[in-house]
């Protein structure tokens, strides 16, 4: 079976997605007679390029310009790539503003209304218009995956989907965003929030601007992702109770460390009468607490349901292999006729 694939976006994410998938195609084929092609890659600052017959990864990854290795006539913008882009699966890993989901909620829909399986690493589209595509997909009867979102290749989505089947989900509670959860960790060390916060950036889990992580709003998206995914619900990063690390000081931390306990920026969806509800606040959390024993940049939740009680899924350490790797599941799924509804 040979599926075609297109690119949207090439940075950090899906050029470990090409690499990987050179290194894999093998094994691929060999267990699941799946060949993969990518047909097209678009991107803000480097070019587009399409070959209906396949473009060369190797060249791809190393050259400056993509529009070298384009065959066709010219492209305008993303989303007239995703018109003519002649690939049955789109993978989609751009930039994201959190306050709104754009442009990835776009990309998305588009390539869902142009007949093309969908593959994403961002966590917009899910955070913000999860039902929406989710329908939209389901219409078309085509896939709209997104394993990478939370928690990177850590199949967590595929657990609900395949594995959580006919419960009801009443309580999340997780550690998600690992850049604040590294930086928690060096306050509890002794070591200043400035200075933590620099070797985040140095160690590349932090932006120059760390806001996003720092303020909250990236655990806003992932639990209102797990709410909407696990819990049927539909909420958007703007409805979660958010308050982030920002007036968080190094004795607060080192307080809560003395009396065995470990100051985590933990994730919370629950229910409350017919809504669920979520939450991120900094909270001190009992050694008992699986979620206590997560240091540095790793993550993990805990799932209550109806019928299991808790389910642990924890995470190490993660990059752009990682989440290239969930990406690259999702794309064998869709291949093997998996649908995400």
């Amino acid at each position: 079976m040979h599926i075609k694939l297109g690119l949207i976006g090439f940075g950090n994410v899906l050029r470990a997605f090409a690499e990987l998938l050179q290194f894999k195609a093998p094994i691929i084929e060999r267990d699941y007679d799946i060949q993969f092609s990518v047909v097209g890659i678009s991107t803000h600052s480097h070019g587009t390029a399409i070959d209906p017959n396949g473009l060369d990864l190797r060249a791809a990854l190393t050259i400056e310009a993509l529009g070298e290795l384009h065959h066709g006539e010219p492209l305008f913008d993303t989303f007239d790539f995703i018109e003519k882009c002649p690939a049955d699966v789109m993978l989609e890993a751009t930039w994201l503003d959190p306050k709104t989901g754009q442009p990835a909620t776009d990309y998305v829909g588009a390539s869902l209304e142009m007949g093309k399986h969908v593959v994403t690493a961002n966590k917009g589209p899910v955070a913000f218009a999860h039902s929406e595509l989710t329908r939209l997909a389901r219409e078309r009867n085509l896939g709209f995956f997104y394993e990478s979102t939370v928690m990177d290749g850590v199949p967590i989505h595929s657990m609900r989907r395949e594995g959580l089947l006919a419960v009801d989900v009443l309580k999340i509670r997780g550690v998600l965003n690992s850049t604040t959860n590294y930086i928690l960790t060096r306050l509890q060390q002794g070591i200043s929030m400035e200075e933590a916060i620099r070797d985040a950036q140095n160690i590349g889990v932090a932006e120059t601007d760390p806001s996003n992580d720092i303020d909250g709003w990236d655990a806003s998206i992932k639990i209102a992702i797990l709410a909407n995914t696990f819990m049927d619900a539909d909420l958007r990063p703007i409805d979660v109770e958010r308050t982030g690390i920002r007036n968080v000081t190094m004795e607060q931390a080192q307080a809560a460390h003395r009396v065995g306990k470990g100051l985590k920026l933990l994730c919370e969806a629950y229910r409350e009468g017919s809504e669920v509800k979520a939450r991120v606040q900094p909270m001190p959390l009992d050694s008992s607490d699986p979620l206590s024993l997560l240091e540095g940049t790793n993550t993990g939740f805990v799932v209550v349901t109806d019928i299991l009680n808790r389910i642990v899924v924890m995470g190490g350490d993660s990059g752009p292999d990682t989440t290239a790797y969930g990406m690259l599941v999702d794309a064998i799924n869709i291949a093997r006729g998996r649908r995400s509804w």
